[in-house]
């Protein structure tokens, strides 16, 4: 897939083309029993592996997500008692030493509450243990154990995927991308939402940040490298700021 975005770059976005790569990869043996891969998990694929390529198709879930605001605020790196979100001022110099640490200063922000009509919504699919964006709830019901479940489309996919879930457990509101003057408010012990590529699938899952190397910025942004550990399968990756989304706080 590499290979295709450096070869034919935006023709990759294309619907037609992104759909019909999506179809070669569910006909191939190894996705045998695996959930049906779309056209814009494709898209959103080479996307975030070549951010420079510019959409020419729907846009993908992450890009529809709301975006945080943006404060010229700060906070220590290790992680308080209570867990308390902090953003970083939106550094602008350049730098070659990838030693040299950001200044930091001490403050702190939180969410505007939003109004329910601006509510967005995600749910952890019972197949692949990975959160997808809500498109509707189509009806809901009691289970056994007396728990409300709902039956939801994901966005991008079609009725056959649909899926019950239960709303306590599987159902919350939609994690929120960040920007590179944000990176200050993951700190160690955090609960994120990271994009994970593996076995031809690209997928948003659950992970806590174990560890954080703090990056001087430059004129690409965001340099700082997270350690995080999934929670599904408990494996660790190393990954940069732009695969990562946070969770909403509020006062």
């Amino acid at each position: 897939m590499e290979k295709l975005a450096s070869d034919i770059k935006e023709q990759v976005l294309d619907n037609k083309f992104c759909q019909k790569l999506a179809e070669e990869f569910n006909h191939s043996n190894g996705r045998a029993g695996s959930k049906a891969l779309q056209a814009t998990q494709v898209q959103g694929w080479f996307l975030n592996k070549f951010p420079a390529l510019k959409p020419t198709c729907v846009p993908t879930a992450s890009q529809e997500k709301a975006s945080a605001s943006e404060v010229n605020v700060s906070v220590s790196k290790k992680k308080s008692a209570v867990s308390e979100e902090k953003v970083l001022p939106l550094d602008t110099s350049i730098s070659n030493n990838e030693d040299e640490v950001s200044p930091i200063f001490q403050t702190e922000t939180r969410d505007k509450i939003p109004e329910l009509e601006e509510l967005e919504f995600e749910a952890k699919s019972a197949k692949d243990s990975a959160w997808y964006d809500i498109a509707m709830f189509l009806a809901h019901r009691r289970n056994r154990a007396d728990e409300v479940e709902v039956r939801v489309r994901f966005e991008g996919f079609g009725a056959d995927e649909d899926e019950w879930v239960n709303v306590k457990k599987c159902i919350r509101q939609r994690s929120i991308p960040l920007e590179s003057s944000q990176c200050g408010c993951i700190v160690e012990g955090d609960l994120v939402l990271c994009f994970r590529e593996a076995n031809d699938e690209a997928l948003h899952f659950d992970a806590h940040v174990l560890e954080v190397q703090r990056k001087q910025h430059d004129i690409r942004g965001c340099r700082c490298v997270f350690l995080v550990e999934y929670d599904h399968d408990r494996s660790q990756e190393t990954v940069s700021l732009k695969r990562l989304s946070r969770r909403p706080k509020y006062f």
